[in-house]
């Protein structure tokens, strides 16, 4: 996404470049221009957000990874205790809080992936909001463009090349959401299992 952001900010000075220098033909898509560079600017905002949610949501999951591995032991040690002789009750009742315990970091932690996924799908939404506008914008120009004479064509590849650009975005956002879909799911499923350790 950042790599993209970048693109879409050079494509937008070189678009009101291209425009400064073909004069009367190119006032319209200097203000065409000026609406892409602020879409833009809205989307570049968001980038650091976006990995501070990504660093959140990576740090939430290796704490749900180091319950789970928790789990596994503890339960295999109560197996193990199942099977042996003497001092049962004791230490099963422990291993009982210690599970319990876990299951709750679970719950927790999911709570945790619920909040950074509905601030990621605030992002989404942003950044197809971006999209749409822009992808508005580059058909204008694309029409203005055939009234611009010599440079028509210039102010055309900067249309296409913006809308190509748009296309990648909106490959990203469709998979964004898709990925929040899922999480959305594999959140509910912790949730529940946090729910056993109450």
């Amino acid at each position: 996404m950042p790599k993209l952001v970048e693109g879409l900010r050079l494509l937008s000075i070189n678009a009101g470049l291209v425009s400064a220098r073909a004069g009367d033909y190119g006032r319209s898509v200097r203000v065409l221009t000026n609406f892409a560079t602020e879409s833009v600017t809205r989307l570049q905002q968001a980038l650091p957000r976006m990995l501070m949610l990504k660093r959140d949501t990576y740090e939430i999951s290796g704490g749900i990874m180091r319950a789970i591995n928790d789990i596994d032991k503890i339960e295999a040690a109560g197996t193990l205790i199942l099977r042996g002789q003497g001092g049962q009750s004791a230490a099963l009742t422990a291993m009982g809080r210690a599970w319990r315990v876990r299951i709750r970091a679970i719950g927790d932690a999911a709570n945790g992936l619920r909040r950074t996924n509905d601030q990621f799908a605030a992002m989404v939404k942003l950044a197809r909001e971006v999209m749409l506008q822009t992808e508005l914008i580059a058909a204008n120009i694309a029409i203005e463009a055939t009234d611009a004479g010599p440079w028509e064509v210039e102010l055309t590849t900067i249309a296409d090349t913006i809308r190509a650009q748009m296309e990648d975005l909106r490959r990203m956002v469709d998979e964004a959401g898709r990925n929040l879909r899922n999480a959305t799911e594999t959140i509910v499923a912790l949730a529940s299992l946090g729910s056993r350790g109450q």
